[in-house]
């Protein structure tokens, strides 16, 4: 009832109004008021819709702060993420980003996540081409099906080799299972090549 009744009046305009207002405290990120500022930037944003998710840059580039606006690489709110960032003012400290970019392969670092850690050398993959997707098994070192953290940290660290955007469009499903020398495995860092030559991806 309460997220209907926002979703019928709170819009894009309301809410890039509200982060202009407060930008100055999302652009100094004081550590002491990084919980309270999160919780005021995960409750506007959810009005807009639940699922959507939010990361800074830990340091300024170039003088701005990185605002990257995300989907948590949920297909339904893909739709919402593109129209806050086409909709988002010009702001002078800030530049914002759709979706979780990937990185540098030669700079990605270990993804950290609860008790988890996993890196690109902690992970290999073998693949199938489904019509304008590839369908792939990750192959990850220490995996514990029980352990749905797991699912997590690779679809994190997915996110940063290839993209969220690509990996909702041109990566259709994901299996995962642990580590087994093969000769048929590739490891993760091929991916991305791998991808821009052979899938051109759903349309959204």
């Amino acid at each position: 009832m309460f997220k209907k009744f926002f979703g019928k009046n709170y819009t894009v305009a309301d809410f890039w109004i509200w982060f202009e207002k407060n930008s100055q405290d999302y652009y100094q990120l004081k550590e002491e008021k990084l919980n309270s500022l999160f919780n005021k930037l995960d409750k506007q944003l959810s009005k807009i819709n639940e699922d959507l998710a939010f990361e800074f840059s830990a340091d300024l580039i170039d003088g701005n702060r990185e605002f990257i606006i995300s989907a948590d690489g949920i297909l339904s709110a893909f739709p919402d993420v593109i129209d806050l960032v086409e909709k988002a003012p010009q702001l002078d400290s800030f530049k914002i980003i759709a979706f979780r970019q990937k990185g540098d392969i030669d700079d990605i670092s270990t993804i950290e996540f609860e008790d988890i850690k996993l890196g690109p050398d902690d992970v290999y993959f073998t693949y199938r081409k489904n019509g304008d997707t590839l369908d792939i098994v990750l192959y990850l070192r220490g995996y514990d099906s029980d352990f749905e953290e797991w699912e997590n940290a690779a679809f994190i660290l997915l996110d940063t080799i290839i993209g969220e955007y690509d990996v909702a469009t041109k990566i259709g499903n994901i299996d995962m299972l642990p580590y087994k020398e093969s000769p048929n495995l590739k490891p993760i860092i091929e991916l991305p090549s791998l991808i821009d030559k052979e899938v051109t991806g759903i349309s959204l």
